[in-house]
């Protein structure tokens, strides 16, 4: 297969294998929207090989804008004879029929070519719509810069692919989710679906339905699926696996999705930020769902446009979530019966987290319903899973939504939690004391101490600023306590001073000189 020069093409430029910049856009998540695709379909932008394959090949035309990608893809698809790879800038689009869907789930940023004019968010759009045809789709991915993954993240690093990124300072481009939903429906689209991706838009594990975020009855379920279930921290995609025409050659279909997983830094489904970010995202994207924001913090969207009428033939049923974790996919739609069930028929639960419930208690000092919902947790079959990833439905259930492991370390997680979350004040021990007096709570014997024990959460600065103001705390108490030892031992030594002094003056006055002989004759007489 050769590629097809369309003009403005970079000849020494790859975006596939993340040396100059984060690299495509990737992740098995994105494979279950995938399905609206139908006809001629084209992609732009950096796309994953693996998502590629996933796509009807028919009449498959895929561009980029670097020669040493299309010659990667061209290899890779070789024995696919409906599929082109087309190689330069995206303009020349306009003179090409239209497609009946158009895949752009990078977004619209790494479309122009520094061969040609760089075009604003506003005008790559503009060209892209112009391009599908009446009835056809858009599937079009948009970060959010006020997203989660940016607010708590320190500054990033310039790469080579920001030579021209207005990003936010773009005025064409719509801010918010409102006002791009806005933006696709003045331009004749109607919004078929909308997404927010999670931990980051480029590789996400959590795609979230807007009617799901919408739902106030799950919040619990939400919570587990934005919480990690294991601290771990992300690693860095393999470059070799994206460039080596040989290995996109070999690696077919999503076969290979769980190293997918791991090399694009997926192994923490929860990893919403760099480790060194300024806080743990995942406590505010908790607070976020229980404040009804979780959608516009999001770290971005991918939504599915239509342009102009469609028949109920050619409408596709998209799931209303996808979550990526501990190496499975699963899909979760609308049950017609009322709320929300996986792909395998199993229920969304509705209610709260135990650990939110807990939280909740503590706040009111509510001991009693504490140590209630901690006996109930520690002696029914979810002991062993986090306090975080267990949903108590309003009628009483308890939902267990990650594997299990020792019911101590559990403890141990909630005890480490609790304290990262602020609430030290209101349970002043260390993390094992601490887990200790849960267990003790939970009708449990108390485990040994673990030094190493974790909250399962990043270590952001936030947490680092809260550790070392807890330690500042205890460490002033424990000095104002050796302090009141010392000055209570310098005060009875000055009294015990005072006291021999005393007894050393009355010894020798002619009363206790009297005293002692009367003793003594008194102690001679006793003997004889």
């Amino acid at each position: 297969m050769s590629v097809h020069l369309v003009g403005g093409e970079m000849l020494g430029w790859s975006d596939l294998d993340g040396a100059h910049g984060p690299g495509p856009v990737r992740g098995p998540a994105l494979t279950a929207l995938l399905s609206a695709a139908a006809g001629r379909t084209l992609v732009v932008g950096p796309h994953h090989p693996d998502l590629i394959d996933r796509l009807p090949a028919t009449e498959l035309t895929v561009l980029v804008r670097g020669l040493p990608d299309a010659e990667a893809l061209a290899a890779r698809y070789a024995d696919r004879p409906g599929v082109q790879v087309c190689c330069g800038s995206p303009e020349k689009l306009a003179a090409m029929p239209p497609y009946d869907t158009l895949i752009a789930l990078d977004g619209l940023a790494r479309l122009s070519s520094v061969e040609s004019p760089q075009l604003t968010w506003g005008e790559a759009f503009d060209l892209l719509v112009s391009v599908v045809r009446p009835g056809g789709r858009l599937l079009l991915g948009v970060e959010n810069f006020l997203g989660l993954h940016r607010l708590l993240a320190l500054p990033p690093d310039s790469t080579d692919s920001d030579w021209a990124a207005l990003g936010e300072y773009d005025d064409t481009r719509p801010a918010g989710l409102t006002r791009t939903r806005g933006r696709l429906a003045a331009a004749g689209l109607r919004i078929a679906g909308t997404w927010a991706s999670f931990p980051e838009p480029l590789a996400p594990t959590a795609l979230l339905g807007a009617d799901l975020l919408a739902d106030g009855d799950i919040t619990g379920f939400l919570q587990t699926t934005l919480s990690p279930t294991a601290p771990g921290a992300p690693v860095p995609p393999d470059p070799a696996r994206l460039t080596d025409p040989a290995e996109l050659a070999n690696s077919a279909g999503l076969a290979n999705s769980a190293g997918l997983a791991n090399s694009a830094g997926l192994a923490d489904p929860a990893g919403l930020a760099d480790p060194a970010g300024l806080a743990d995202p995942a406590r505010l994207a908790g607070a976020a769902i229980r404040n009804g924001a979780v959608a516009q913090l999001a770290p971005g969207w991918v939504l599915l446009a239509e342009r102009g009428p469609t028949t109920d033939a050619s409408a596709v049923d998209l799931p209303a979530a996808v979550l990526v974790r501990d190496g499975r996919l699963r899909q979760v739609h609308r049950d017609p019966a009322g709320g929300w069930r996986f792909a395998d028929g199993s229920v969304v639960p509705p209610g709260r987290t135990v650990e939110e419930l807990v939280v909740a208690a503590t706040l009111r000092r509510d001991l009693p319903a504490v140590r209630a919902l901690l006996t109930a947790w520690q002696a029914g079959a979810d002991a062993g899973v986090p306090a975080d990833q267990v949903v108590v439905t309003p009628a009483g259930a308890w939902h267990g939504l990650a594997d299990p492991a020792e019911p101590a370390a559990a403890l141990r997680r909630l005890a480490s939690r609790l304290v990262d979350a602020g609430l030290a004040h209101l349970w002043p021990a260390p993390t094992d004391d601490l887990a200790a007096t849960l267990a003790t709570m939970a009708g449990r014997e108390p485990a040994p101490p673990a030094g190493d024990a974790q909250g399962g959460g990043r270590q952001g600065w936030q947490e680092l600023l809260l550790d070392r103001d807890r330690l500042t705390r205890e460490l002033a108490e424990a000095h104002a306590l050796h302090q009141w030892y010392d000055q209570t031992l310098t005060d009875r030594d000055d009294e015990l001073r005072r006291l021999r002094r005393i007894v050393s003056l009355l010894s020798g006055t002619p009363t206790a000189r009297a005293g002692r002989l009367l003793l003594a004759t008194a102690r001679r007489s006793a003997r004889t």
